[in-house]
């Protein structure tokens, strides 16, 4: 399995791709990250990004996937599609020359790697998933960018669900599965353990699932009660899909 972990800094990626190979010791990791790629070429990144850094960490990710195959067990600190995010973010800031050119070059790249992941877990901003803010150097500490990238991130998410057949970031067949996880850390594992067995691999048909017992069941309904967005939230989402909507009426 070839999993990628997404979402906006500071909500617990990090601390979720431990836990995870605590539980799964067989899966792997990068030895290096995009983070060694922005430090080795002094790029500028997050909301100072470049043309040349989001192309750098776009490279370095499709790179980074071709390493690995189909039954490989690894686990990645983001992937091609957080990567898109940022650009698409960028693009609308009008910043760093990101264009919406450039995100259409981006866009058939990101999509041809995707075919190299199986599942993308997305950690959401909810009432569950305060941001705590930890500087570490590179990630960005901004409250509002930070609320911001998360709002492309489920508008993404919302398209792919809503339309999974005709979405403009994520390949017709063989794409990955986008699975959002919340909760504390105990409860993200817990999540995590409805798709992924004892060995980490896709739980299947077997008739041995315990995806529906009564205690998951429980603790996804408590979980979902707080899922609901603010007003401004829907209005900011929904701006945002319009302008998904508008690009890939253009492609």
């Amino acid at each position: 399995m070839r999993i990628a972990i997404s979402g906006a800094a500071n909500l617990g990626k990090s601390t979720l791709i431990n836990d995870f190979l605590e539980e799964w010791p067989t899966y792997g990791r990068e030895v290096t990250s995009y983070r060694d790629i922005l430090k080795e070429k002094n790029l500028p990144h997050s909301k100072e990004t470049t043309k040349e850094t989001q192309k750098a960490i776009l490279e370095y990710m499709s790179k980074t996937l071709d390493e690995f195959k189909l039954g490989d067990k690894v686990i990645f600190d983001r992937c091609p599609l957080d990567n898109l995010v940022y650009s698409m973010w960028a693009m609308g800031k009008e910043i760093g020359g990101i264009d919406e050119a450039f995100v259409d070059e981006c866009i058939p790249l990101v999509k041809e790697a995707m075919k190299k992941l199986d599942i993308i877990f997305f950690i959401p901003i909810t009432k569950y998933n305060k941001i705590d803010i930890e500087e570490n150097g590179v990630r960005e500490t901004d409250k509002t960018y930070i609320k911001e990238i998360d709002n492309f991130f489920k508008v993404i998410q919302r398209h792919y669900h809503e339309h999974p057949q005709d979405n403009p970031f994520f390949p017709r067949e063989d794409s990955p599965a986008l699975i959002e996880v919340f909760g504390d850390r105990k409860e993200r594992m817990q999540m995590i353990k409805l798709y992924l067995d004892k060995d980490g691999d896709l739980i299947g048909g077997d008739g041995k699932s315990d995806v529906f017992s009564p205690e998951n069941i429980d603790m996804m309904e408590e979980l979902l009660k707080g899922q609901k967005f603010a007003k401004k939230e829907e209005d900011e989402i929904k701006e945002q899909i319009k302008k998904i909507k508008e690009m890939n009426d253009t492609n």
